[in-house]
């Protein structure tokens, strides 16, 4: 019987590029159920029940370009999920509500993504699921501060 890890074969990122790679193709999957891609589900559970979020705060808080940001916002208002409208206060930055029917399917998509981190975790307890993440969060830290030393 193979081990699970092999000594010669523990690249983090590999691994790290597996499970990317698999929670796209579910979250592709599920979404498209919704009549949302695996790239717009990000922009509306990411947007408040109540009140706005801008555009930028999005793009600051998951390290996406403006411009995918833009597109998937555009996308979710065509849809009828968002609205976009310019800030009364900084006329350079655009403010995203969800409406009623992005209100209505939020939770629905929250409700798959829930249950992929619990695929994920499997039988981890909830402090180990908060040490992961910690570790996870060291991990993203630590490769943006090398990219941005070149």
């Amino acid at each position: 019987m193979k081990s699970e890890v092999n000594m010669k074969d523990n690249s983090i990122g590999k691994y790290i590029s597996i499970i990317s790679r698999q929670t796209q193709a579910y979250i592709s999957r599920e979404m498209k159920k919704f009549g949302i891609t695996g790239s717009e589900y990000l922009f509306l559970v990411n947007t408040p029940d109540e009140g706005v979020i801008t555009q930028q705060e999005i793009c600051n808080s998951f390290e996406v370009d403006p411009a995918f940001a833009t597109r998937g916002v555009k996308r979710l208002v065509d849809k009828g999920y968002l609205s976009r409208k310019r800030s009364q206060t900084d006329k350079r930055s655009f403010e995203i509500a969800l409406t009623e029917e992005g209100k209505l399917l939020k939770p629905l998509v929250q409700e798959k993504l829930q249950y992929w981190t619990t695929v994920l975790a499997g039988d981890m307890t909830d402090e180990e699921q908060d040490a992961f993440v910690n570790k996870l969060i060291e991990l993203k830290n630590r490769a943006n501060e090398d990219l941005q030393d070149e």
